[in-house]
């Protein structure tokens, strides 16, 4: 990587290209389930060009941006599901919804922000169509 991205945080590791090893992350999350946020991260990897990837070790959540680019995207693992913080319009909260998905607003930066924050998402969905519909919006920018 080129530089660092804002202040250097103490417990974030950066790819320096594309996704980071699962080295750097799997012991953090080795109590949770993971193979939802696997096949999410090989999609976005496949479907986002220019993609980069941080995980913080401590909130336990990744981190998505392009090239030079914002951050665009976050999830966070948490025990039942994964929560989704994603920089789209919160047009989309009906559709998402109607989907079957739950969305409560995070007072955050991000939400204040006009992220659709707060989308949980159950480790064992199968709807990855959706899923991945929203989260590569972020990046089409």
């Amino acid at each position: 990587m080129k530089g660092q991205r804002g202040k250097k945080a103490k417990y974030v590791v950066y790819a320096k290209k594309g996704l980071l090893e699962e080295n750097k992350w799997r012991r953090a999350l080795k109590n949770l389930p993971t193979e939802l946020v696997r096949r999410i991260r090989r999609e976005l990897a496949r479907r986002v060009p220019d993609l980069n990837e941080k995980f913080n070790l401590n909130s336990r959540y990744f981190g998505y941006w392009r090239g030079s680019d914002e951050d665009r995207l976050y999830i966070f693992i948490q025990k039942k599901r994964l929560c989704i913080l994603v920089c789209i319009s919160w047009d989309f909260e009906k559709q998402i919804r109607e989907k079957g998905f739950e969305v409560r607003f995070i007072n955050n930066f991000q939400g204040r922000a006009g992220w659709l924050t707060g989308w949980y998402v159950p480790h064992d969905t199968k709807d990855m169509d959706t899923i991945m519909k929203y989260l590569c919006m972020a990046f089409k920018r």
